[in-house]
């Protein structure tokens, strides 16, 4: 007699069984119908034929390739700009088109592999000869596609094959906008619906360490001011160079508004040897909130474009993408700091020959001195300056060695903060503790 607990095991492994059996059915439909094919396993053997028209078809949207020269263009719209060797590729694949299985009788259930809203390629030469094929679904385990070539019979075709017969008419298309040098970038240009313009440029002095000062925020603050690289890739640049053309409106509906009286945001790039791209990003799509209308400069057709690469950047706070440090220039770059608040007055000069210090005309400790520098260095952009400036607390002038200067003055701001106004214009807050640290340690050697 049978214990109850191998009868579970056993009818546990018949129910596995079944299953197996099941998904295997539905894999290559039904196990009686479906042959693995002989040695000739051609579903269409057209290599000699010269293909003069190509055309692709998905629900109601098709488009018609011709051959001009070596060339193809599209039928009606001969200026597109074409990806030739995914054409060449669907057809040499058409031409030749073999089989790995054959579901016979597939077609009586074509919505299960996806035949009866596949991709139909057709392909045609001078003397009417037309070759058809409609390319479904994947196979279960992604090694194959569905297709049926006008027969009763459904067949699986290998994945390369199946992939190169299942691009939709759009993606046949270069959907990329102009082409700018990326890596020899002039400027790149910000211009958004709310009034706000910036614009991101090499730093002409080049970055101050890896990953922060080889690009400068431009046109947005009272001055110039570094930019985190990866803060840069991660908000704009990485995903203005990743906008592509999802659909392609060759055509506009004049009773649609696509917003480019109006845009949303414009992006520029111009890299050194004059190339330049624009993408210009107009409303939402009507029928797709995931995607915005856009045009390209140099291309004469509207897009749509991914709505998550374009709010990325209109999204973007530029004082999330720079650096936070007033002073980025070393010590030797100065040759007189004055520190004052409303009690004191102290005035180091660095002499630029044996780089002695003076403060206040008295020879001073160039260790001490170089602490009080770093901390000066230090001194941050904390936030944005939301509310009025109370009193004036103090300030920092540095003048350089060729004469220019940054004057750093000190307002109340909150318990935590002081408003700082740099030359003249206050923009940012900084806090207190880094600020009083400096002026206790400069009083403390004077």
């Amino acid at each position: 007699m049978i214990e109850p607990k191998k009868k579970i095991i056993i009818a546990l492994c018949i129910l596995c069984a079944v299953i197996a059996v099941f998904g295997v059915s539905r894999y290559y439909g039904n196990k009686k119908d479906t042959v693995e094919g002989d040695n000739n396993k051609k579903i269409i053997d057209a290599e000699n034929i010269e293909v003069k028209k190509y055309s692709v078809k998905q629900s109601d949207k098709s488009v018609v390739f011709v051959k001009e020269g070596t060339n193809w263009i599209i039928e009606g719209n001969e200026n597109a700009d074409l990806i030739q060797i995914s054409i060449d590729q669907a057809i040499a694949y058409l031409k030749s088109l073999e089989y790995t299985h054959i579901i016979q009788n597939g077609i009586e259930n074509a919505a299960d592999y996806g035949i009866d809203n596949g991709i139909i390629n057709e392909i045609s030469d001078d003397s009417g000869n037309i070759i058809s094929v409609v390319v479904g679904n994947k196979t279960v385990d992604n090694t194959g596609y569905y297709a049926n070539a006008g027969g009763k019979d459904v067949y699986i075709i290998s994945a390369d094959a199946g992939k190169a017969l299942s691009h939709s008419p759009d993606e046949f298309r270069d959907k990329y906008p102009a082409y700018v040098d990326y890596s020899d970038i002039r400027t790149l240009d910000v211009k958004k619906d709310d009034g706000t313009i910036y614009s991101i440029v090499p730093n002409p002095k080049g970055e101050f360490t890896s990953g922060y000062g080889e690009y400068i925020l431009s046109g947005y603050y009272s001055f110039d001011i570094p930019v985190i690289t990866e803060k840069l890739a991660d908000n704009i640049g990485g995903k203005f160079y990743e906008i592509t053309a999802q659909d392609f409106i060759d055509k506009p509906d004049p009773s649609i508004d696509y917003g480019f009286d109006k845009p949303l945001i414009t992006v520029s790039a111009y890299d050194n040897s004059g190339r330049e791209c624009t993408i210009t990003v107009g409303n939402l799509c009507d029928d797709d909130t995931s995607k915005y209308y856009a045009k390209f400069s140099g291309k004469d057709y509207i897009c749509t474009v991914l709505k998550d690469k374009v709010e990325s950047i209109y999204n973007t706070n530029p004082f999330d993408i720079i650096g936070k440090y007033y002073i980025n220039e070393g010590i030797e770059s100065f040759s007189e700091i004055l520190i004052s608040d409303n009690t004191f007055t102290a005035t180091y000069n660095i002499n630029a020959d044996d780089k002695s210090i003076t403060l206040n005309g008295q020879t001073a400790d160039t260790l001490a001195f170089e602490e009080i520098y770093k901390s000066i260095a230090a001194i941050t952009m904390d936030g944005e300056i939301k509310k009025e400036l109370g009193e004036f607390v103090g300030e920092i002038i540095l003048t350089n060695i060729n004469g220019s200067s940054i004057k750093l003055d000190f307002f109340e701001y909150d318990d935590n903060y002081y408003a700082v106004e740099k030359n003249g214009t206050a923009e940012f807050i900084t806090g207190k503790r880094n600020i009083l640290q400096i002026t206790e340690a400069v009083k403390a050697l004077m």
